[in-house]
């Protein structure tokens, strides 16, 4: 009896717990609906079509060269007698830099000057006999002939004097020096490069499609790993007048200011070439754009679902693309959270 009373009480509460169980659940599922109806909404970021002036820019890599790099060279044979300047050093236009052995020349200045001096008071003398009649027109004459070859005779020499002192043509940063005191140097052999480290030129490439849009004066952007958060500007100053059949490219181009010294020549740079602006274009950001087999589309928001819708893409920036087709003005576009979008999707903008 105690048995059978006890079997009934097991029965009885393995029922009562299976009932719990089956309330436990429907409610849990009741409560639950809602939240899952919740997480069926995607949160993104939109924004709307904008229509505006677009920049047309061309993308290129260039190479920083300088507008001026120059090899001094003797126009006079002789010995080195001294260097004047550090390798590597920055000289002003006029500073000497290479001193050749100018005794001889010194010598010949002297005795032209002497001469010269002989010639200026003989002619001075001729002309003064002259007005008294003491001598012929034609003995001055001869005098002044004379003084004009000797004062020629004079500055030549003291030009081959300053041929003998090599002096800096501009302002720039010198090189090594390949001679050495008591060198024998010939005419035209290279001593020492000297480079205008203040103007630069990069030189660069853009494909023929470019060519009606090109022109002389455009401003260029310059960037460079070595100062990524610092952009540099020039000025287009050559156009290629033919078009390179290889790899149908114009070459190009543009001074850059290096006042600061912070660019060297042979640094390779980003170009960012501005042709012109398209007004009134649509603009979007280029987050918004989701590569497809077919090219690109966006996800345009409508009653708060989204629908894929293919675009076609014409001027694109770092930061913004050009619509040729495919969205109007004021579409609100997804702008980030497209990996989890499909058509007919919920979403939601965050504020």
């Amino acid at each position: 009896m105690t048995f059978f009373l006890s079997y009934k009480k097991s029965i009885l509460a393995i029922i009562i717990f299976l009932l719990l169980l089956i309330a436990g659940f429907f409610y849990i599922k009741s409560h639950r609906k809602p939240t899952m109806m919740m997480d069926d909404v995607i949160l993104v970021e939109a924004t709307k079509v904008k229509q505006g002036a677009i920049t047309v820019e061309a993308q290129a890599i260039g190479t920083l060269i300088a507008a001026k790099t120059v090899p001094l060279t003797p126009e006079i044979a002789g010995h080195v007698a001294k260097i004047l300047f550090q390798d590597g050093s920055f000289v002003k236009a006029g500073t000497p830099l290479i001193q050749l052995d100018d005794a001889v020349y010194r010598a010949k200045l002297e005795s032209a000057k002497a001469n010269l001096r002989f010639s200026e008071a003989n002619y001075n003398r001729m002309v003064l006999l002259g007005k008294q009649g003491a001598i012929s027109k034609q003995a001055i004459e001869q005098a002044q002939a004379d003084l004009q070859e000797k004062r020629a005779a004079e500055e030549e020499s003291q030009v081959s004097v300053d041929k003998m002192t090599l002096t800096a043509p501009f302002d720039g940063m010198l090189g090594q020096a390949k001679v050495n005191p008591g060198n024998y140097v010939q005419v035209g052999q290279e001593l020492v490069t000297i480079t205008d480290i203040h103007h630069l030129r990069v030189q660069y490439s853009v494909a023929e499609k470019y060519l009606p849009q090109l022109k002389l004066g455009q401003a260029v952007k310059l960037t460079s790993s070595a100062y990524p958060d610092k952009e540099f500007v020039g000025t287009v100053a050559f156009i290629s007048p033919t078009i390179d059949v290889n790899n149908r490219t114009i070459s190009l181009y543009a001074e850059v200011d290096n006042s600061q010294g912070l660019l060297t020549s042979g640094l390779f740079v980003d170009v960012t070439h501005q042709l012109g602006t398209i007004p009134n274009g649509l603009i979007i950001p280029v987050t918004s754009l989701v590569p497809t087999i077919d090219g690109q589309e966006v996800y345009k928001i409508i009653n708060n679902k989204v629908m894929p819708v293919s675009v076609t893409i014409g001027q694109r920036t770092q930061n913004s693309a050009q619509v040729v087709s495919g969205l109007n003005p004021g579409d609100f576009i997804v702008t980030a959270g497209q990996d989890k979008l499909k058509q007919g999707t919920s979403v939601k903008v965050k504020s």
